[in-house]
Parts: structure tokens; sequence; C-alpha cells
């Protein structure tokens, strides 16, 4: 993208619809034009800033848009963008805010591009890549570990760790090039052994801080988590029990369930998408097989599957060995109605009374996860990170023997790719196709 930081741009900051509206104003033309629109007791000036001044909002032609408006200026570089920043807080209707925005418009403004102002805030130096990132995963978090991840990345914990690993590395390839710039000098060098142990500890730090992909991935996008089974063995029960409401019809009458069901929910942090799915058996009725068609397919795609059988009655149906992507935990039942003469690795559960439903959320998480309890002291990396850490693990694992034989011509080509893939991470070395990649997912206004 084309950077156009002379320009100034505005957008609405919230959603339309609310009680409160924020128009966010961001540019060298921020404060003029706002107060061609913005009229209260007070100026709207440094002598104010971050204040919330009460006013109204007109149109150029001095027609009232908003009665009660509030007007509060951020100078750069001391703002989220580093700019000169205005916002106008109003009303929430649709109508007051868009004649507003037209106004701006009018007057000289553009309307910002999805992510433009934290894109802004990024090339300012307000924030790194990562920090960047985090903002948008803290309005998309959707459990209590999600955001507190996210929160930790947005203030800087993630960039920290990898500028950390970047400048070691970065200290590794200026030894090498001393070498070159420098090769019948008698300089401090470091010895054979440090540069050994140091490459050797980087790939270590480099490989444990890609392992937490997996956990990075389970937080901040989720999990499906599908349940299957034979009629009548409590699929929509359980689904009901686990949500702690009634969302799918229970029926002690077979096939009730023709499609899937759908709904969310967060067991220990770990955020599901539960998918309650038609029973399998014989049948002709044609809708009845058309579901568990569509049972099967969810199966096929779900992250992990729950496939249902009952402690006591004949739908003992066992796993049919579908094709499956995710693991199967094997679920008995109705365990309150007798003893279960099933044997081998079942978790046995009532629907209807709740009894081991806390062991069954504990084998979710630990089928997921592959051990038990998030760790939530640390830090975990999205894929596009973990792919740049790995690539940078790659090239010190390149380096390591050109260090040992002092082929330090050849050995700076690698060290300089992982210089180059730590920096890709926090954007010291991020290309204008990946920041557009980036920011265009982010909301207008954000």
């Amino acid at each position: 993208m084309q950077e156009y930081n002379d320009q100034t741009i505005c957008a609405l900051a919230t959603a339309v619809g609310g009680a409160l509206a924020v128009i966010r104003l961001s540019g060298p033309l921020a404060l003029d034009t706002a107060r061609k629109l913005w009229r209260g007791h007070g100026t709207l000036d440094k002598t104010h800033a971050r204040r919330m001044m009460l006013g109204a909002l007109h149109d150029e032609n001095g027609r009232s848009i908003d009665q009660s408006c509030l007007a509060v200026y951020f100078p750069g570089p001391d703002s989220y963008t580093g700019e000169d920043v205005v916002e106008l807080h109003g009303h929430g209707g649709a109508l007051p805010m868009r004649r507003a925005l037209e106004a701006l418009l009018r007057l000289g403004l553009r309307t910002a591009l999805p992510g433009e102002f934290t894109r802004r805030a990024f090339l300012n130096g307000k924030l790194d890549l990562t920090q960047a990132e985090a903002v948008a995963e803290v309005i998309s978090a959707e459990s209590d570990a999600a955001l507190a991840l996210a929160n930790r990345q947005l203030a800087g914990e993630l960039g920290t760790a990898v500028e950390e690993l970047r400048t070691r590395t970065q200290a590794l390839l200026a030894e090498v090039e001393s070498h070159l710039d420098f090769p019948d000098e008698e300089l401090d060098w470091q010895s054979p052994e440090w540069l050994a142990r140091e490459t050797a500890e980087l790939q270590l730090r480099l490989r444990a801080l890609a392992a937490t992909r997996r956990e990075g991935e389970v937080l901040r996008e989720g999990v499906s988590l599908v349940i299957a089974g034979a009629p009548n063995v409590g699929k929509s029960s359980l689904l009901n029990r686990l949500l702690g409401r009634d969302r799918a019809i229970v029926s002690a009458t077979p096939g009730t369930t023709r499609d899937t069901v759908e709904a969310e929910l967060v067991v220990h942090g770990i955020p599901l998408h539960l998918v309650d799915t038609a029973g399998i058996r014989e049948s002709k009725d044609a809708i009845e097989t058309d579901g568990m068609a569509r049972a099967r397919n969810a199966v096929a795609s779900a992250d992990l599957v729950l496939w249902l059988t009952e402690a006591v009655g004949e739908n003992v149906l066992p796993w049919p060995e579908w094709a499956h992507r995710g693991a199967v935990l094997q679920v008995e039942n109705k365990c309150d109605l007798g003893t279960s003469t099933s044997t081998g690795d079942i978790i046995r559960i009532s629907a209807k009374t709740g009894e081991g439903l806390d062991i069954l959320a504990d084998a979710i998480e630990e089928a997921i996860l592959g051990q038990r309890g998030l760790a939530t002291g640390t830090l975990a990396v999205s894929a596009r990170h973990a792919a740049l850490l790995v690539d940078a693990c790659t090239r010190l694992t390149e380096a390591t023997p050109l260090l040992a034989a002092q082929e330090w011509e050849l050995a700076a080509i690698p060290l300089r790719g992982a210089l180059n893939a730590l920096g890709e991470i926090t954007g010291q070395t991020a290309a204008p196709d990946l920041l557009d990649t980036i920011f265009h997912r982010f909301c207008i206004g954000k």
C-alpha cells in the first residue's frame, strides 16, 4: 500500500447502533478540520489537550448535526498514531455520525483504510508489529485466556523476547563481519567455543518459542468439537448440559436431530465450537440420511470428536473408524442409570446429572493441547511468528558448521537470513505486502 502519512484520515471507530459513537481523525489537518465542525465553550488546542470538551457538531455550512458532542485532541507524537488525533464523541444513531463523516470528507479528509490507524502507529514507532497484531487479537478474544495472551503481546512481551534473540543474532553476525573486515588484525575475537555455545542456545530458544504455536492457535482461533454417536445416546442432552441452557431439542423419538446444531463454549480457557450431529443408524428417510452424511463430514473436519454411547441399553454403536483429522474421545453417557460393562479407555458421564463432566473437560483439554493446563504465564506465538522462528533456527543450524570451520563469508549469509526472519516478526524488515495482509484484517476505524 502506498503510504499517505501527509493525508488526514477519518473513520467511525465504534460499531453502528450503540448508545455512543466515536469518529477518529488522524493526520496534519485533524485539528483544523475538527474545529470547523465542532464548537464549544472551550477551544480545541494544545492548552486543552487530552481534555473532553463539551460542544455541538455542525456541518461546514453551519447546519446542526449533534447538539451534545464531546471532542478531545491528542497532539502528536504523543498520541495513538503518533500524529495529531482528534476524537468526536456523539450520539450513537447512524444518521448523525454519517452526516459528520460526510462533512469531514467534503473538507478534504479521506476515509481510513482497514487498520490504518494502527498501521500509522506502527509506522511512526508507537507499536512494533507484534503489538499491532495484538490490537486485533484483543478485539477478537473469545476467552479470558485469549484476552490475557493478547494483552501480554500488546504490552510488548513477545516483541521484547524476539528483539533479545535478534540482538544476540546481530552480535554473532557482527563477530563474523569483523573477521571479514579485519582478517589480518589481532583483535579480541570470541572463542570458537563461545560461537558454538551461542548458536546452540539461540536455536534452543527459537525452537521453544516456536513450539508455543499450538497453544496460540487454540487460544486465538478456538477448536471445533463434534458430538457424534447413535440416536438417543444423549448427544443433544450433553450439548445442553455443557452450555447450561437448552440449545438443542431433546426427545425420546429417534432421529430428532436432522441437521448439525452449533454453539460456542469456553472450557478451561479454550474456546470451543460445539457441533451436535444427527444420530447414526440404518434409515431409509432421505432427510435423516442427509443429516447422517453431514455428521460424517463434521467428524472428518473436527479438531476433536466425542463419540458417545450409553452405559445401559442398546445404543452401544462402536466407533466406526471414520476418516478424521482430530483426536477421538470415547464417552459413555447415562452412567447414572446403572453399572457399565464397557472396558477400555472410556470417559463415563451423565448428561442428566452432570456426573463426570469435570473429567470430560480435563480430557478435552489434554486431547487438544497434549497437556493439562494452559501455560498462562508464557507467550504463545501465532502461525506467522512460528514460521519465522523456525526459519531463523534453520539458518542458525546452517551457520553452525561454517562458524566452526571459520568460513566467515559463507557463515554470514545464513546469519543475515536469521536476522531478517526475526526482523519480520517485529516489523523491522517486514515488506509492504506483508503489512497489507496484516492490517487489512482489521476493521475500519482501528
